[in-house]
């Protein structure tokens, strides 16, 4: 049992950190989805998805999965894993 509350307190760390990275791409999510992935949809002006993350890794050095990997119902969305540490979000925040 303290296995998984030390575990979802660092999950929980990480959504949070996710959240503010997708608040600095002016995308929304939904607060209350669970799992290990936060799914961003992005602003009505990007009509993209792909166009959108290459920007990011060209300008930012920042890789996003776009959602229309996952098949049409990604489409406008990016997806964030919350497997990566505190530290490597922070990085990709503090670069915005």
């Amino acid at each position: 049992k303290d296995w998984f509350e030390k575990q979802n307190k660092i999950y929980s760390k990480r959504r949070n950190l996710m959240y503010a990275l997708a608040e600095k791409l002016n995308c929304t999510y939904d607060s209350n989805s669970v799992g290990l992935f936060v799914w961003a949809k992005l602003p009505e002006t990007v009509h993209s998805s792909e166009a959108f993350i290459d920007k990011m890794l060209l300008e930012k050095h920042l890789f996003v999965t776009p959602g229309t990997i996952f098949g049409s119902n990604g489409k406008g969305y990016i997806r964030f894993s919350l497997c990566v540490t505190e530290e490597k979000i922070q990085q990709a925040i503090d670069r915005f």
